[in-house]
């Protein structure tokens, strides 16, 4: 990434983006540090999980979530943590450019199976907003193009995406918090009167419902941590309908919690 430019030199034609970035920069690291995002790696991680909101999960995604025929929760859980993987690919690409444009080819491949929907497709599953998405999609591509080549901070994308990861995506598979989530649903299904899973008697009718194919907990817990979307289908929905939300669980770490 280029250095940062001399106080007050803006880049030219671009100084409403200047103003976001400079402005974000100054609480980067800070954040960071609060966050437990720290080093290399896991600040690719992080962006990445940015990578999939700013592209992907905020867009028409969401209106073929609401359809009928859409992705369910499941697969939108699914689909969402495959992608992290391939945010990843593109964003430690030799070549930036081409590595968010492969990004962007992957998500407009209209005969790619998406995750967790039993081998559907885009033209599948967004029957009436697929030109929306397409248009969506390739937009927030090339303004992500644009910020990286921006010269008023010296890490423009990173500053970029890691605080859209921590405004939408703080507990999803990527962040720190997600071994966090991993670590409490491996608590709710030892425990089913443990007082997260809300009424009482919630969490013994979620548990005599799962489904056969679950793995035991400690395989379970370790898939979750690498590559979830490999779950049977089955199992996808079961967690979605009982302990996460899309790419997310219904509960915060901020919230009180014990063992």
């Amino acid at each position: 990434m280029p250095e940062t430019e001399a106080a007050g030199v803006r880049c030219a034609g671009a100084a409403a983006n200047c103003e976001v970035l400079t402005s974000l920069a100054g609480f980067h690291a800070e954040r960071c540090a609060e966050q437990g995002i720290l080093g290399a790696e896991a600040i690719v991680n992080a962006m990445a999980v940015g990578l999939v909101l700013e592209v992907w999960r905020n867009s028409p995604v969401e209106d073929m979530h609401a359809s009928r025929r859409g992705p369910s929760d499941a697969a939108m859980f699914a689909e969402s943590t495959a992608l992290h993987g391939e945010a990843v690919k593109a964003l430690t690409a030799r070549n930036l450019a081409s590595g968010l444009l492969d990004f962007e080819q992957h998500l407009l491949d209209r005969t790619r199976p998406w995750a967790g929907t039993g081998g559907r497709n885009l033209k599948d599953l967004g029957h009436g907003a697929l030109g929306r998405y397409a248009k969506h999609v390739k937009n927030r591509t090339n303004t992500l193009m644009n910020l990286a080549d921006h010269t008023c901070v010296a890490e423009p994308l990173p500053v970029y995406l890691v605080n859209r990861a921590l405004g939408y995506g703080r507990d999803h598979k990527g962040m720190p918090g997600w071994t966090v989530i991993v670590d409490r649903i491996r608590i709710l299904l030892a425990n089913p009167d443990h007082p997260a899973w809300g009424d009482p008697g919630t969490g013994a009718a979620a548990l005599a419902g799962i489904p056969q194919r679950m793995p035991p907990v400690d395989q379970l817990a370790a898939v979750l941590r690498t590559s979830p979307s490999n779950l049977p289908e089955e199992v996808l929905t079961w967690l979605s309908s009982h302990l996460l939300y899309c790419a997310a669980p219904p509960y915060g770490r901020a919230q009180p919690w014990e063992s």
